[in-house]
């Protein structure tokens, strides 16, 4: 008996900590632009080619890569979207979206 007690206190003391961890997560705001697919697409891969091809760029990798290919894009977009909390190794960047919407909004100019 004093064993299936014990189990039973430790799968309740189990689904505490994973609620109290569970409440922990905050999402981070971040500004959000509407990105459309086919329309957006061509833009961002175009900027992006035009800026792996810049020496700048080259020879970072992972995090630095990614960050320096973006603000050669849109600094106001990098800014914009990962100024306060830039990407860190590993996070899946759910801001990508959003950074291609911004792309599609910025004036041809800036771009």
């Amino acid at each position: 008996m004093p064993d299936k007690f014990r189990a039973v206190l430790a799968a309740m003391l189990l689904v505490l900590l994973i609620v109290q961890l569970c409440e922990c997560v905050k999402e981070f705001p971040y500004k959000r632009y509407t990105y459309r697919k086919k329309r957006d697409d061509k833009r961002y891969k175009s900027a992006r080619q035009r800026c792996e091809m810049e020496a700048e760029c080259q020879g970072l990798w992972s995090v630095k890569h990614t960050k320096c290919i973006r603000m050669c894009m849109s600094e106001f977009c990098y800014n914009e979207l990962y100024g306060d909390d830039e990407l860190e190794e590993g996070e899946i960047d759910v801001r990508l979206n959003s950074f291609k919407g911004c792309l599609s909004q910025v004036k041809i100019e800036d771009f």
